[in-house]
C-alpha cells in the first residue's frame, strides 16, 4: 500500500475485534480501518465474518472483545441509533424503507418534529427538503410518490439520502456509510448510475462497500479488505488487486482454468423434454419456438427488457401467454397454472430466493420436503422418519451446509439458501428446472458449487432453461444459447467445450 494511502486520516478504527456465538468463532481478532473519503471494499465467502462486523459498526450486537475508535477516541456504540448520531449507518441488501409511505415521509421519519412551525407539521417544508437532499444526489424521483412505486435503485439512494441527511443532523461532516450488497438486483444501467454517486459522495463520506461482485469492487473501491473465517486475510489498494487473485484468497485454493468446464460427458439427446411452439405474449415478447433435450443446458440471454425473464415466467406457468402452447414430455399444459406446472414436472428457482424461493422461518427440512409431503405419508399420515430422511439425503446430495436439518433456512448463508431451493425441486422429482440468476448474490465459492450441481444435474438427464448474471456464465454453462433482443429470438448459438461463442459475440446480437 503506498504512502499516501496511509497517511490518510482514519475516522473509524476497529481494533482486535471479536465476536463468539454458540458453538462459532465469528470475528477472530479483525482489524479495519475506515479512512477519509475512501470507498473501501469488503469481501469474504458467506460465513467470512463481514455480516457480524458491519453489525458490530452499527451496534446492532456488541463485540466480545476488541476497540473502537471514532475520530481517534474510543467509542462504544450502544444500537444502531447511537451510531446514527455519531455519523456511521447501513443501508441493507433488504432495504429498510416503509413502502407505503412517501419518499418524504421516509426520508425524515420519526424526524417530523424539525419541520412543525407553531406546532403545526409543515408538509410543505418537509417536500422542499426532501427535493433539495435528493438533487444534491443527483436523482429526479416524485417525492410524493410510494417507495413501492420507486425503482430498486432509487429506494436505495433514498436510503443513502437518508443517512447522508440524519448524519448533518447531528453534526457529524464526514459519515460513514456501509452499503451491503447494493448492486445484486440491478440493471447495469442502475450499477453505473450507482457507482457515479458513490464517487461523489467520497468529497463528504467514507464507504463501505460489500459486494460478491469481485470485478465491480475491483474497478470502484480505494482499497481491499478481504475476510476468511472470521480472520483478516489481507488488504491491498485495489490498484494493485486481480480478481483471481482476491477470489483465490476469498476461498483459501485456486480455481481451475476453465471455472465452467464440462466434463464431456455430455451428448446431444434425441429425447425431448420441453417444447415450445408458437408462444407469445403481447408487450412481452413475440410469438417464438424452441425445445430442450433430456440432460441438456440451454441459456436465455439478453438485456432487461429483452422478454426472456417473462418467457421463463410462461412456462412455469406464472403467467398466461396470449398465443402458443407448452409440452412437457409431449404433453401441453394448461398455461398460467403454476400447480399445473409442478405437478407435470417443471421446477422454478427464482431470481428473489428470500422471498419467492423459500419459507425463510421454516426449517431446511421443511422446505425440502415442501412438495412432496404426500409421499412422506405412512398409514395417511406424515412420518417424520421419512421426512428426516428425505431431507438428510437431499441435503447431502447438494451439500447444503447447516448445523443440523432443523435449522431455520433464514440462518443459512446465501449459497446455502440457493441450494436448499434447489434440493426442494430436486427432491419433487422435476424434469425441467428453470433457474433465474442462480448464483445472484452467492459468494465465489458457493457459485463454484451450484456450477458443479449444475451439471450434475444435466448428467442425470434433467433438462435445464438457464439465465445468467455474466455472459460468461452462460457461455460456460449451457450447451445452447438462445439470444433475445425486443421480445424477439434472434439466434440460437451451440456452445461446446471444443467450440465456445466469446461475449464480444454475443454483445453485437442484443445490445
Amino acid at each position: 500500500m503506498n504512502d499516501t494511502s496511509n497517511a490518510q486520516e482514519a475516522v473509524l478504527e476497529l481494533g482486535q475485534i471479536t465476536k463468539e456465538f454458540p458453538g462459532v468463532v465469528a470475528l477472530d481478532r479483525v482489524d479495519l480501518a475506515i479512512r477519509r473519503n475512501e470507498l473501501v471494499g469488503l469481501v469474504g465467502e458467506n460465513g467470512a465474518g463481514k455480516s457480524v462486523l458491519m453489525k458490530i459498526m452499527i451496534g446492532l450486537i456488541q463485540p466480545d472483545g476488541g476497540t473502537i475508535k471514532l475520530h481517534g477516541a474510543p467509542i462504544t456504540l450502544k444500537n444502531p441509533s447511537d451510531a446514527i448520531r455519531n455519523g456511521i449507518g447501513m443501508v441493507f441488501q433488504e432495504g429498510s424503507l416503509v413502502p407505503n409511505l412517501s419518499v418524504t415521509e421516509n426520508l425524515f421519519l420519526c424526524h417530523e418534529a424539525d419541520f412543525r412551525k407553531l406546532g403545526i407539521l409543515s408538509l410543505r417544508s418537509m417536500r422542499a427538503a426532501a427535493r433539495e437532499l435528493l438533487t444534491q444526489l443527483k436523482l429526479h424521483i416524485d417525492v410524493d410518490l410510494p417507495v413501492a412505486e420507486i425503482t430498486t435503485a432509487e429506494r436505495q439512494m433514498v436510503e443513502i439520502a437518508r443517512l447522508l441527511w440524519l448524519s448533518k443532523l447531528y453534526g457529524q461532516e464526514n459519515p460513514v456509510l456501509i452499503l451491503d450488497e447494493p448492486t445484486t438486483v440491478l440493471a447495469d444501467s442502475e450499477r453505473e448510475t450507482l457507482f457515479e454517486i458513490l464517487h461523489e459522495l467520497k468529497d463528504r463520506a467514507s464507504i463501505v462497500f460489500i459486494s460478491h461482485r469481485i470485478q465491480e469492487v475491483l474497478e470502484n473501491c480505494d482499497r481491499i479488505v478481504v475476510l476468511k473465517d472470521g480472520k483478516n486475510v489481507t488488504e491491498m489498494a485495489a490498484s494493485e488487486s486481480r480478481l483471481l487473485k482476491i477470489e483465490q484468497l476469498m476461498v483459501g485454493h485456486s480455481f481451475s482454468v476453465d471455472r465452467f468446464h464440462r466434463d464431456g460427458e455430455w451428448r446431444q439427446a434425441e429425447k425431448e423434454i420441453l417444447r415450445v411452439e408458437n408462444l407469445g405474449k403481447a408487450e412481452h415478447f413475440q410469438p417464438l419456438d424452441f425445445t430442450v433435450r433430456e440432460g441438456e443446458i440451454v441459456s436465455l440471454i439478453g438485456l432487461v427488457g429483452s422478454g426472456k425473464e417473462a418467457v421463463c415466467r410462461c412456462i412455469a406457468g406464472l403467467e398466461k401467454a396470449d398465443t402458443g402452447g407448452t409440452f412437457l414430455d409431449g404433453r401441453k399444459l394448461p398455461g398460467g397454472s403454476p400447480s399445473a406446472a409442478v405437478r407435470a414436472g417443471i421446477g422454478h428457482i427464482p431470481i428473489d430466493r428470500r422471498s419467492e424461493g423459500l419459507a425463510l422461518m421454516m426449517s431446511v427440512a421443511e422446505n425440502v420436503n415442501l412438495l412432496v409431503l404426500n409421499r412422506l405419508k405412512a398409514a395417511g399420515f406424515l412420518s417424520p422418519a421419512r421426512e428426516k430422511k428425505n431431507a438428510h439425503h437431499w441435503v447431502a446430495e447438494c451439500q447444503i451446509k447447516t448445523p443440523s436439518i432443523g435449522t431455520l433456512c433464514a440462518n443459512l448463508s446465501g449459497g446455502n439458501q440457493q441450494k436448499t431451493v434447489i434440493s426442494k425441486w430436486l427432491s419433487s422429482r422435476v424434469r425441467l428446472l428453470i433457474l433465474d440468476h442462480p448464483t445472484r448474490g452467492v459468494d465465489v465459492g458457493a457459485k463454484d458449487e451450484i456450477y458443479k450441481l449444475i451439471r450434475k444435474l444435466a448428467r442425470e438427464g434433467i433438462g435445464m432453461l438457464i439465465m445468467c448474471d455474466t455472459l460468461e456464465e452462460d457461455i460456460g454453462l449451457a450447451n445452447r444459447l438462445l439470444v433475445m433482443k425486443d421480445g424477439r429470438l434472434v439466434k440460437e448459438i451451440a456452445s461446446s467445450p471444443e467450440q465456445k461463442p466469446t461475449p464480444q459475440d454475443i454483445i453485437g446480437l442484443i445490445v
